[in-house]
């Protein structure tokens, strides 16, 4: 048995349709529903559709982040003596199937802490499936455009091989997306479970760092599949100085970069916040 959760920010349609669709499958134990302080409310909802007392409902009173959020719930089902726990984003398409050989392979598997599969988005369905730990180039280079750019290409360009590798089980990987994986909850509380001094972008890397420096790892199932159906939104200077900060507590507490590699970073933050607004700017403009 396992559990889900699933965390809310003005996405009721979207939450609601993916805990009735959860509702039906077999070897589920709690549905979480966390509201990050949204407009939503799901009380009527729950009592609704909780014949089974299989859905948990928490209403935070503020906003603390993809991470927070994501805690209360992964905390609750660790509590309520659950092995296995799922994150799905309310954006996300997943069967059955999928969820049930994630399940079973962290289960048989004791030394992952994550696994996540393969995954397709938007017309193309081209997106990143995994990705390396950061180094503090890479993170460097993602404070610009140019740079995150390019490392999209790189990632993206992992899709192929993925998608036409008919022969392995699984891979080894660094970092999954957060979107939707699966974990086990005993592996994550030993560790501290994700990193709240992020709002939201590089949860996923300090995760994948915490698990590799406690000697755990991360898998990406190659025999199933989900789909995020994800609408991007421009970034913005405000969301981008958010991303920023969460990069900035990725370096100084997993890389632990020296005072002149902090100026450095701080100097291409400062670049990459001056593009971002221009481009917001120019594309307002152009609107």
């Amino acid at each position: 048995m396992y559990g889900v959760v699933i965390l809310n920010y003005n996405s009721y349609n979207l939450t609601a349709r993916l805990v009735l669709k959860l509702l039906e499958f077999k070897n589920i134990k709690k549905i979480v529903i966390v509201d990050n302080n949204s407009e939503d409310d799901f009380t009527n909802f729950v009592l609704k559709n909780n014949k089974d007392n299989k859905i948990k409902y928490f209403k935070l009173k503020t906003n603390g982040g993809y991470a927070a959020g994501n805690n209360v719930g992964l905390q609750y089902l660790h509590d309520e003596g659950l092995k296995i726990g799922f994150i799905a984003n309310p954006d996300v398409y997943i069967s059955e199937d999928t969820v049930d050989k994630i399940y079973k392979f962290l289960i048989k598997n004791q030394n992952y802490g994550v696994a996540s599969c393969k995954r397709t988005i938007g017309k193309s369905g081209v997106t990143g499936q995994y990705w390396d730990l950061p180094t503090f180039k890479d993170c460097l280079l993602e404070s610009i455009y140019s740079g995150r750019k390019n490392q999209d290409s790189k990632y993206k360009g992992y899709f192929e091989r993925v998608w036409n590798d008919k022969t392995s089980e699984y891979y080894n990987v660094e970092v999954v997306g957060g979107a939707f994986f699966g974990c086990n909850l005993n592996i994550l509380d030993k560790i501290g479970y994700l990193n709240e001094r992020t709002f939201l972008w590089y949860e996923e890397n300090i995760l994948g760092y915490n698990l590799r420096k406690n000697g755990y790892k991360e898998a990406l199932l190659l025999n199933c599949s989900y789909i995020h159906n994800h609408i991007r939104k421009r970034r913005g200077t405000n969301k981008h100085n958010i991303y920023l900060a969460s990069k900035k507590v990725y370096c100084y507490d997993c890389l632990q970069i020296s005072e002149w590699q902090k100026i450095l970073l701080n100097f291409f933050d400062v670049w990459g916040l001056i593009e971002s607004k221009f481009i917001y700017i120019i594309t307002s403009l152009l609107k």
